[in-house]
């Protein structure tokens, strides 16, 4: 699922930057495991048919992140209902964000009818923002800024899907 946002101008960092930038090259983000960092990721994946009836619900507690300060820009922003808890003496803020779509709405590299494994929460601007900040080398207007693997769902032409994205930051 897509999270489109604004522009953030100081995300103007790239693979120039020895691999400390959003780029590690000209095609590849520059992604951290969540284990041993500052975040955590669960998301909850669940899918109803056409008349509301469940049909599944799948979870991953695991996942990465662009090491990068437009990531804890996005947390700040655009996750909601934040708190303060402590997961093993650890003081954590949780950041939600919930976002339901039919299957229509959702951007398959192929058709709905796929297997879905990958989930993101992307950071998306606009063309003319994306080639004045950096250039046309990289060739995308979205990176992945939280993302991680399911097992696998099917979707069928009328499902419903609801994720569930509870992510983490160590304070």
């Amino acid at each position: 699922m897509t999270l489109a946002i604004g522009s953030i101008q100081y995300a103007s960092a790239d693979h120039s930057l020895g691999g400390n930038g959003i780029f590690m090259d000209e095609n590849n983000v520059n992604l951290a495991t969540t284990k041993d960092s500052k975040f955590l990721i669960h998301l909850q994946i669940i899918v109803r048919d056409g008349q509301g009836q469940l049909v599944s619900v799948t979870e991953s507690t695991h996942g990465s992140y662009i090491p990068h300060k437009v990531t804890d820009q996005i947390f700040d922003e655009f996750l909601s209902e934040k708190e303060i808890i402590n997961i093993d003496k650890i003081r954590y803020e949780r950041g939600q964000l919930v976002q339901t779509a039919p299957v229509q709405d959702y951007t398959f590299k192929k058709t709905f009818e796929d297997i879905q494994s990958y989930w993101g929460i992307e950071y998306c601007m606009s063309a003319a923002n994306w080639d004045e900040i950096h250039g046309d080398g990289h060739g995308r207007t979205c990176i992945p800024i939280f993302q991680t693997k399911t097992p696998h769902v099917s979707l069928g032409e009328d499902d419903i899907f609801t994720q569930h994205w509870t992510i983490f930051r160590e304070i």
